[in-house]
């Protein structure tokens, strides 16, 4: 796999996908049996709170990643199928194995720790988490902090990152021809600032129930094409309190 088409899947992955953050996942869809099979496995990261949150999630039927699973998913084929196990993925296939976030880092060749000349295609990395820079100062990362769940676009400053490395799985194209294959973003895209306008948010992009929220500036956090409300919003400052999935015609840069 190339670095063009590992950052292309990733971009599709964060634009077009409900997803969420489960730690020891790298693509299966969430049900009961997954949420209870990793209950058992780290019982630490699964409050009650967090397994009656995931359950809740169930009905959208998303995808559930953790930060180095999303990278093994993705190199072990994963395509969204729903008829196979994990989305598609295949254990261990293509001669990845499967490692923790640490040390998917130090296999990392090339590697540095300012950002400087850093490649579309290359791990970012700090302790115990690792993402994948996509270019234009973008991120695409699996995580659960702050106001991110899931498989999102952050900037490339939005974490200290400790270094970045090359993946030893991904062909690299030359930096010439890394440059030409620059995904053209369609305006609002995930991680853009965009301005709401007022009107009525929803806890689920299908809902049909809505409550009231105000107008201001907001950040992109997921988008999927096709639902009654594409966009999932969370307010960047005091001015709105829109948190939550919102219609196409709400929003704009």
């Amino acid at each position: 796999m190339t670095n063009k088409e590992f950052v292309a899947k990733l971009l599709d992955v964060a634009n077009h996908y409900e997803t969420v953050y489960m730690m020891g996942t790298f693509g299966a869809a969430v049900s009961e049996g997954l949420i209870s099979q990793k209950v058992k496995q780290y019982p630490q990261n699964y409050s009650a709170g967090r397994q009656s949150l995931l359950r809740g999630k169930i009905p959208d039927a998303p995808w559930a990643f953790d930060c180095v699973g999303l990278i093994k998913g993705i190199l072990w084929g994963w395509t969204a199928d729903r008829s196979k196990s994990f989305g598609g993925a295949k254990y261990r296939s293509n001669d990845v194995p499967d490692i923790c976030a640490n040390t998917m880092a130090k296999r990392c060749v090339e590697r540095k720790q300012t950002m400087e000349n850093i490649v579309p295609g290359e791990a970012v990395y700090m302790d115990r988490h690792i993402g994948i820079y996509v270019g234009g100062g973008k991120v695409v990362e699996s995580t659960l902090t702050g106001k991110y769940d899931g498989v999102v676009i952050t900037d490339l400053t939005y974490r200290k990152w400790l270094g970045h490395g090359k993946l030893p799985w991904i062909t690299y194209e030359t930096e010439e021809a890394a440059e030409s294959e620059t995904v053209e973003a369609k305006p609002p895209q995930v991680g853009d600032l965009v301005n709401f306008s007022g009107g009525k948010h929803y806890v689920s992009s299908n809902g049909s129930l809505g409550y009231k929220a105000k107008p201001g500036p907001a950040r992109v956090t997921r988008y999927l094409p096709g639902r009654k409300h594409p966009y999932h919003l969370i307010h960047t400052d005091k001015t709105s309190n829109v948190y939550g999935w919102v219609d196409e015609d709400l929003v704009s840069k």
